[in-house]
């Protein structure tokens, strides 16, 4: 509060600040308060004053353009009933303080539409040279220091505990305390009602009533872990594969001949176990064991080639045929062998070398070097080495033939997967991609083994589809077995509900984050609460109510009896007491002292009552540095002339520190007013308001005729008998005579004023219920001649009053204008001649 107003950034700043204790914003660092943040008292506020008021229009029936105006000291606005002084009353309420606003009704007796409100209010700040205008939009915190006291205003102080609206420096704090959390508290509700959206509502209307799923859905809270949501909310290939057999197995039942279905079904199962087993074999011979071990068998063949060629270098001579010993040479070899074992020489080991023995290739007699040649040939083959080469040349034959003649894509193959296809086409497309993939790592592989290379880089990684295929089949004969079993009633229960709950698992996981979020956004609901908790003010509340006692409600307590006091309000106790208080507010009300729980209107009477709000007022009043302005709607409603003329007493004495505006259409407290004001030397503003034929409300700064002292009463006259002398000079004789007559009238009124004012010295005056005797000594100078004279003026009056009638022979002429003029400077005269001597 270092700038005096909290702005709307600090407000947000102090939101994030409460926030980011439950995890809702970012952590802050925040610097506590120190006494070198508390600012020193300030100085009280410049007094704002009332100036004017304008009415252009709209405001109820007040006539259009008038304007009110208004003194510095003491105001007196005068206005019979129904003048108009309710309507400038309306117009001040919405602008300044008062306990209660009022609705401002245009002229709704007028017959026509009414037109709305155009008013403005001039008024003054301290010594501020320009004045300031409000034009009824929109609040005005300088002139909202004005106070209005009016006929609701004291019924509030009666009947309901009030706040005490004025605080000295430093208890407003817990106002603007108040204030702050209250603003945050709003933005916090804001933000929390956009968090209030339940998207779990129409998740549950999706979810199997009844389920462990749907009653895992009623209870999610905020502290719901999201382990335990995706624990809930997924299947494993188990569960699933469980769901897709009672799913199927619950379709078998319905079957119209389940004996026939189940037959059926077996052979399937058996096509499908073929299958299997024909897809593990693929598997196996493609598996990268196998395909190693043949590159292998391949490497090693090569190194055995070698050493087998190094080997027949050496046992045979340089002169040898190329590729002698080599494998297509030991194949020939070999096939000698054959046709010499089981056809030339029977029962004889090969090479036969004997006397008479033919080559079996040439079939030509063998000589010596022939017959050892030959002998060094077969010790050639079969020594180890070139055993181990056939070995190892076999093996790698009968691994290519393997890679060279499995079936993977098959035209059966085709068939069962268009079967499959029928009631599980994923499943089909799986194992269908999957033969395919495989077929092409059998071709690289085949390839790279005929083209004698290595396998390709790129060579595609082999897809195990078999246990698919196994699943798919122990699938067929549980449904078998479901069929088999003639399955009951209960039976088929327990399998719908067990599918329903894996079903209701399996929809909760389509809606798994929307869950998640969920959560967190209840998580985030709950920790809003938390903040809302942190912006109660019932500790504010409690504190404001320590210090108010301490530094308020004592002081406001014995103002309001030294209000009574000087008031003259004794015969009934009465007291401010505490009632209790809420937002940082104490509250007070007014009490009997030995009967506070019996309410005030039904003991004291009407005028009582008005007595004591108006006593409440300046005791609230005084708990404010404030010496604004102050406005009075008829203050002496229902009072007696006693407390009339204390309150009149007590307002003129206000006068003297602020402004004071007092609308009344008593004359007596309208005397009053001005008797008090005149012996304190306060400077007096009057006001008339009339209603005339365009309107009510209309200002004069005149009072009316019965209220004016014997001065202005003459100065009345005087311009009164211009106007009758115009008549005159116009020659409208009967007019003239008319208003003449009148005249003569008030000239009478005048004399009976002066007698009272100036001739008695105001000992006594009418209206007046007391005798001033200290004046006594001032009317030891009045003489026969003064006497003599009063009594001559008011006889000649009094000829033309109305009510006197006279013999027609007797009636005398209307005097003419200067004769008229004459009789009234003799008022004037005589009034000075008097107030001369007793200077």
């Amino acid at each position: 509060m270092l700038n005096g107003e909290l702005s709307e950034d600090d407000i947000g700043a102090l939101t994030d600040i409460c926030k980011s204790a439950y995890g809702l914003a970012e952590q802050q660092a925040v610097a506590p308060l120190t006494s070198d943040d508390v600012p020193a008292e300030a100085a009280g506020n410049a007094p704002v004053s009332l100036l004017s008021i304008f009415h252009h229009r709209g405001v109820n029936a007040l006539a259009e353009d008038q304007t009110l105006k208004f003194g510095p000291n003491l105001t007196v606005v005068y206005g019979d009933n129904a003048a108009g002084k309710s309507g400038y009353i309306r117009i001040l309420k919405s602008a300044c303080r008062a306990r209660g606003q009022e609705q401002i009704l245009g002229n709704v007796t007028s017959g026509t539409t009414p037109l709305s409100p155009v008013v403005s209010i001039k008024y003054g700040v301290g010594a501020e040279e320009q004045p300031r205008e409000w034009t009824g939009e929109g609040d005005d915190s300088s002139i909202s220091r004005v106070s209005v006291f009016d006929t609701q205003c004291a019924a509030v102080y009666l009947t309901e505990k009030t706040d005490v609206a004025f605080r000295p420096f430093g208890l407003d704090l817990f106002d603007k305390l108040v204030k702050a959390c209250k603003s945050v508290r709003a933005k916090l509700e804001a933000e929390r009602n956009a968090l209030s959206a339940d998207a779990l509502s129409t998740i549950q209307v999706e979810i199997p009533h009844g389920t462990a799923a749907a009653k895992f859905l009623a209870g999610i809270s905020s502290l719901t872990r999201p382990e335990t949501v995706r624990a809930m909310a997924s299947l494993s290939s188990e569960e699933s594969a469980r769901l897709a057999e009672l799913e199927k197995s619950l379709g078998d039942l319905q079957a119209n001949d389940p004996v026939k279905l189940a037959q059926q079904l077996d052979l399937r199962a058996g096509r499908v176990e073929a299958f299997a087993r024909q897809l593990k074999n693929i598997e196996a011979t493609l598996s990268a064991g196998a395909i190693a071990e043949v590159f292998t068998v391949r490497a090693e063949g090569y190194r055995r080639a070698g050493k087998a060629k190094r080997l027949c270098e050496g046992a045979f001579p340089a002169n040898m045929l190329p590729g002698t010993g080599a494998e297509t040479w030991t194949a020939l070899w070999e096939a000698a062998r054959q046709f010499s074992q089981e056809s030339a020489y029977p029962a004889q080991t090969f090479p036969v070398v004997d006397d008479g023995a033919v080559c079996v290739l040439c079939q030509q007699d063998l000589d010596h070097a022939a017959g050892h040649r030959l002998k060094q040939f077969e010790a050639f083959v079969a020594s180890t080495t070139e055993k181990e080469l056939r070995e190892l040349r076999e093996s790698l034959s009968q691994l290519k033939k393997t890679f060279i003649d499995v079936p993977i894509v098959t035209p059966a193959a085709e068939d069962l997967l268009n079967e499959i296809r029928i009631e599980h086409a994923p499943l089909a497309d799986s194992i269908a991609a999957a033969l395919l993939t495989n077929e092409e790592r059998r071709n690289a592989v085949v390839s790279a083994l005929a083209e004698n290379r290595d396998l390709v880089a790129d060579c595609p990684e082999l897809v195990s589809i078999a246990h698919e295929a196994d699943a798919l089949a122990a699938q067929l004969r549980s449904r078998i077995k479901t069929l088999r079993d003639s399955a009951t009633s209960q039976m088929r229960d327990a399998m719908f509900s067990e599918v329903l709950e894996l079903r209701a698992r399996g929809l909760l996981a389509r809606h798994q984050q929307a869950i998640l979020d969920d959560i967190e956004r209840r998580k985030k609901y709950a920790a809003y609460g938390l903040c809302l908790d942190e912006t109660k003010t019932q500790t504010i509340t409690q504190k404001s109510t320590a210090v108010t006692k301490t530094a308020v409600s004592l002081k406001l307590k014995q103002r309001f009896k030294d209000e009574l006091a000087q008031l003259g309000f004794r015969h009934v106790e009465v007291e401010l007491r505490e009632a209790g208080g809420s937002d940082g507010v104490l509250y007070h009300k007014l009490a009997l002292t030995r009967a506070p729980g019996v309410e005030l209107p039904k003991v004291v009477s009407e005028g009582e009552q008005r007595c004591l709000s108006i006593a409440a007022f300046f005791a609230e009043l005084s708990t404010a540095d404030d010496p604004s302005g102050i406005v009075f709607d008829d203050p002496v409603s229902s009072l007696d002339y006693k407390y009339r003329e204390a309150v009149a007493r007590r307002l003129v004495v206000e006068s003297e520190a602020r402004q004071v505006i007092v609308f009344t259409h008593d004359v007596v407290f309208l005397l009053f007013l001005k008797q008090y004001a005149a012996e304190l030397n306060i400077d007096q503003l009057d006001q008339h308001i009339r209603q005339l034929s365009k309107g009510a409300g209309v200002c004069e700064e005149e009072l009316p005729w019965v209220a004016l002292p014997v001065k202005k009463k003459i100065g009345h006259l005087k311009n009164a008998r211009q106007a009758a002398d115009k008549l005159f000079r116009d020659g409208h004789q009967d007019a003239y005579e008319k208003d003449a007559k009148h005249l003569y009238g008030l000239l009478r009124e005048a004399w009976e004023r002066a007698l009272e004012e100036v001739l008695l010295n105001g000992i006594v005056e009418r209206y007046r219920p007391s005798v001033q005797t200290q004046r006594l000594a001032m009317i030891s100078d009045v003489t026969d001649e003064d006497c003599q004279a009063l009594d001559a003026a008011m006889t000649k009056c009094s000829r033309w009053l109305p009510g006197h009638d006279q013999a027609a022979a007797a009636r005398a002429p209307v005097p003419e204008p200067n004769e008229l003029k004459d009789d009234i400077d003799a008022l004037e005269n005589w009034v000075a001649a008097i107030q001369k001597r007793r200077r």
